[in-house]
């Protein structure tokens, strides 16, 4: 039985049923893999992740504004909460009932008239359309009309930004082919490449394929400095794509059942939920409250998902007693332990950007350490952002499993939080999960 609803301001409970929607793309695997029977496919906000995060370094070679950019990225398949993840528009919507015939058609480019692909590509675009418009529907008017016309800018490609991620959706979705299917066309099609090359045009990113078919084919060309940089661009790629396959190590030291969140996926909830609330905040700096959202967890590749709890955890016995309160240590231990994790990291990260050109490895480092420290505004708010968006998902999971020990993370989220945008939503967090009987 609901509770009495009181009202809570900057609406925060249409911000939060919105997320509650999008936090499905966590667990909704890419239709492309699955129908080419891939053993642990990556989600749709796994490879939204890869797209934001690649967005950054190609933006600025392509000299376009990297905050839109990853606005269009972070927003270009939110429609697939409600219209599902709709395979390439050329196999849309009809695909054959038996396996071989699939697999046949899988493996190479689907040849379709243009007033065929125009018809089909039209009702695809009607179909998310009207998705996307009821996911958003009650959010307020400005960040409404914000993620609705970034999906249309990637969608129409009228503007620069627009058509670049559309054709860096489809070089991302290239470059995790070859890392399950390799590069062997008779084991991964020649479908990749022909899609991507229907669409590429932008200049940065055809060196850019130059330098993907140097690194897994063996093409030869002159060594300049720019494809020396993209080259790095592409390991940079590489490493932080793993991210995509790392479970978050908290659901598992909950012993949370089934698909756990990865790191990856995480990242993109985070970075979505600092363009919503941090665009509440004028005086923060967008552009790098996102960056700083998709970098701020990047380290996990080398140094695994830390938490406050390792080192503690010594036992299997002990999780029942340590998962009942809010973690309790002297401040020094605190401090301490923060101190570690953050030398860790820091070398972690190094190590990622080693092949990154200096001024974009400084801009990582810089901006990782600023979340660290909370030296800046925009580090603090992104701190409790992440704090609510951790929250969010460990509520979704114990609605699940109301035997998970999550109560402590109410004290963690009122101890570290104080902005009263995030305050608000976490009073819409208590009314959802804690004032309604799920029996």
């Amino acid at each position: 039985m609901k509770a009495q609803k009181r009202k809570i301001s900057n609406g925060a409970r249409e911000i939060l049923n919105f997320l509650i929607e999008v936090f499905k793309l966590k667990e909704m695997p890419r239709t492309g893999w699955v129908l080419r029977d891939v053993t642990d496919p990556e989600t749709v906000a796994e490879h939204t992740f890869g797209v934001a995060t690649i967005a950054w370094p190609l933006g600025e070679k392509s000299n376009l504004s990297v905050k839109k950019a990853i606005k269009i990225a972070l927003s270009h398949d939110l429609c697939e909460v409600y219209a599902g993840d709709i395979t390439p528009f050329f196999y849309y919507p009809k695909l054959p009932e038996s396996k071989e015939e699939m697999k046949e058609m899988l493996m190479k480019w689907s040849r379709l008239s243009k007033k065929e692909k125009e018809k089909i590509g039209k009702a695809k675009f009607e179909k998310e359309k009207k998705a996307l418009f009821k996911l958003v529907k009650n959010l307020e008017p400005k960040i409404k009309k914000e993620i609705f016309s970034s999906w249309l800018d990637y969608e129409n490609g009228l503007v620069r930004e627009g058509r670049f991620v559309r054709q860096l959706n489809r070089i991302e979705t290239l470059v995790q082919s070859i890392k399950f299917f390799g590069t062997k066309v008779v084991k991964s099609g020649s479908n990749w490449w022909e899609w991507v090359e229907e669409v590429a045009d932008n200049h940065s990113l055809l060196e850019f394929l130059k330098v993907v078919q140097s690194k897994f084919y063996g093409r030869k060309f002159k060594t300049i400095e720019e494809k020396k940089e993209l080259a790095g661009i592409l390991d940079f790629l590489l490493e932080i794509n793993k991210l995509k396959n790392l479970p978050r190590r908290i659901w598992q030291l909950l012993e949370v059942k089934g698909s756990l969140e990865t790191v990856a996926g995480h990242i993109f909830s985070v970075a979505l939920m600092a363009w919503i609330f941090g665009g509440k905040r004028p005086e923060l700096n967008m552009g790098k409250l996102l960056k700083m959202a998709l970098c701020h967890e990047i380290a996990a590749v080398y140094t695994n998902d830390l938490t406050p709890y390792d080192g503690i955890l010594t036992e299997k016995k002990e999780k029942k007693e340590v998962f009942k309160k809010w973690l309790r240590l002297p401040r020094k231990e605190k401090e301490k332990i923060h101190l570690e994790h953050h030398k860790k990291e820091k070398a972690a990260l190094k190590k990622i950007t080693s092949k990154l050109a200096i001024p974009l490895k400084k801009e990582i480092i810089q901006l990782f350490d600023e979340y660290k420290t909370l030296n800046t505004a925009e580090a603090r708010f992104l701190n409790q952002v992440n704090v609510t968006a951790v929250l969010l998902q460990a509520l979704l999971y114990w609605k699940k499993d109301k035997k998970l020990q999550i109560d402590w993370m109410w004290e963690w989220a009122f101890e570290k939080c104080e902005d009263q945008i995030i305050l608000d939503f976490l009073d819409a967090l208590k009314e959802e999960f804690c004032s309604i009987d799920f029996k």
